[in-house]
């Protein structure tokens, strides 16, 4: 039985109290007393007994009320802090001045993988014997933050915090850790720099040609294998990838982007594969993760994996085969679970030939060629993106802008677009900051980088010798398709081996038939 016992201060009423308790042979279990009030805890009693108790209380002078409660404060101090304990997503690890463990949270059993019983009570040396920062922050009063630590019996993989617990005189009594699990950590940092999802009816189209891409691309996303995205640079590459990520069974997980060609090669390899504490000049305290280890159970898009150097293919090659990573200056392997979608608009095949290129991991990343075509090449689409492109600057401009004339159109359809959608983008952006009216006209149109708006020739004399001849060779191969049913019957007649045929229809995304 509690009691509440609000009072006046005086002198001796603690004294009268246990007196009234001990003629009664009333064993007091605990008591506390606070400026006016105090709390006393008893065994329990009748109610005849407890009613005479209240009474003779009540009359001794100085005790105003005396009221029934459910928990002493300490009771109850202890509760609210096994409720916070319970309910916070951390792992909370306590330790008293003799080291021994006297706070540990769910939370942080789900992270370490010890059960209270092996832990509460116990030297943090006796459960813990390789993690040392706790007993730094006890000994020593240091102070550690988000400092990353493998455990290896029980495996697990998490960050730690430590403070040291101090009393009124700034003595060290103790030391506290806070616990995040690295799945948590890299779900926060998913939610943090995520974008929104783009999905593949996003992808703008009414050409036959990107239909039977986008079917392809849907069928690729469904399995878990490789993707190597092909395709002249502005075809849209990385929003093909954001889009195969979003198809995927791994949507929820995180999607990382990489432009390989954007970093130093030997800053890109530390981005990738991590490094420990002192591995180089410069390295972060506690070492950093990779975007390997961070993208795990995800997607790691790896664009323009054409500029890599021939030391880091072959690095990226050993994670491909083996799944896992070893950060720069580290002993350990991590086991990764990423799928990698790459992208490229380097003719990986004539740098293989020039030894620019590893032919074994140019193997491992073309498990599934997905080709993406140049906009000259699904021209009933510019109509489409051209009017996409309109609202959106109008209404970044603020500009009221309708419609695109028809000689506009054409002049935009009659362009070779080497720059592919993004100049696209780009013209139509410039169209709307110069234009006055709510028409996009043909004289709005510049499609020069010198910036003049006189009107294009045509797209023959534009023209590269090498586009004619790639465009030449793609219409040969179709013609002789639709006469020849296998590689070898069209290698046959075009003069050419069977796998030169197989190269050039991969090359120009060509269905492949039977061998």
């Amino acid at each position: 039985m509690r009691f509440k016992i609000p009072n006046l201060d005086r002198v001796g009423l603690v004294l009268d109290i246990s007196q009234a308790l001990a003629e009664r042979k009333i064993n007091i279990l605990s008591m506390e007393v606070e400026l006016r009030t105090m709390y006393l805890e008893i065994v329990p009693l009748s109610n005849i007994a407890y009613q005479e108790l209240v009474d003779h209380l009540k009359s001794i002078s100085g005790i105003l009320e005396v009221h029934p409660i459910d928990l002493m404060p300490h009771q109850e101090r202890a509760e609210q802090l096994k409720a916070v304990l319970t309910s916070v997503s951390d792992g909370i690890l306590a330790i008293a001045h003799d080291g021994c463990v006297t706070q540990y949270n769910p939370a942080a059993e789900q992270i370490l993988h010890i059960p209270p019983s092996e832990m509460l009570g116990r030297p943090l040396t006796d459960v813990l014997p390789d993690n040392p920062l706790l007993l730094e922050t006890l000994y020593h009063g240091k102070t550690f933050n988000n400092r990353e630590f493998f455990q290896k019996d029980p495996q697990s993989h998490y960050l730690i915090s430590s403070r040291p617990v101090t009393d009124q005189s700034g003595k060290t009594i103790g030391a506290v850790a806070i616990l995040k699990d690295i799945r948590d950590v890299r779900d926060l940092v998913q939610k943090m720099a995520s974008q929104m999802p783009f999905t593949f009816s996003e992808i703008l189209h009414v050409s036959h040609r990107m239909k039977q891409v986008v079917a392809l691309a849907k069928a690729y996303a469904r399995g878990g294998s490789t993707v190597l995205i092909r395709g002249e640079t502005g075809t849209g590459k990385e929003l093909f990838a954001r889009a195969l990520h979003a198809a995927s069974s791994r949507s929820d997980e995180i999607f990382i982007p990489v432009n390989c060609a954007a970093i130093p090669d030997t800053l890109l390899e530390s981005e990738l594969f991590g490094y420990e504490e002192g591995a180089f000049t410069g390295a972060s305290k506690g070492g950093k993760q990779g975007l390997f280890e961070l993208a795990n159970g995800g997607t790691l898009f790896l664009d323009e994996i054409g500029e890599i150097s021939g030391p880091l293919q072959a690095k990226l090659l050993r994670v491909l085969q083996d799944k896992k990573v070893r950060r720069i200056g580290g002993s350990r392997e991590i086991s990764v679970d990423v799928r990698i979608l790459a992208a490229t608009n380097r003719n990986l095949e004539d740098m293989i030939a020039n030894d620019r290129f590893r032919e074994d991991l140019y193997y491992r990343l073309n498990v599934i060629p997905l080709y993406l075509p140049a906009l000259r090449e699904r021209r009933e689409d510019i109509p489409l993106l051209a009017q996409y492109f309109l609202q959106r600057f109008t209404a970044r401009l603020n500009k009221q802008v309708d419609a695109i004339s028809e000689a506009a159109l054409h002049t935009l359809e009659h362009y070779h677009w080497p720059g592919n959608i993004r100049e696209l983008e780009n013209v139509i952006e410039r169209a709307v900051n110069i234009v006055d009216g709510s028409v996009l006209l043909s004289e709005h149109i510049l499609l020069y980088r010198e910036g003049t708006n006189t009107p294009p020739p045509t797209a023959s004399r534009q023209r590269k010798l090498s586009e004619v001849m790639a465009d030449t060779e793609r219409e040969v191969l179709r013609q002789a398709q639709r006469q020849y049913r296998t590689s070898r019957q069209l290698g046959q007649a075009l003069g050419l081996s069977h796998t030169a045929v197989l190269n050039k229809l991969r090359k120009h995304g060509l269905q492949q038939p039977e061998q």
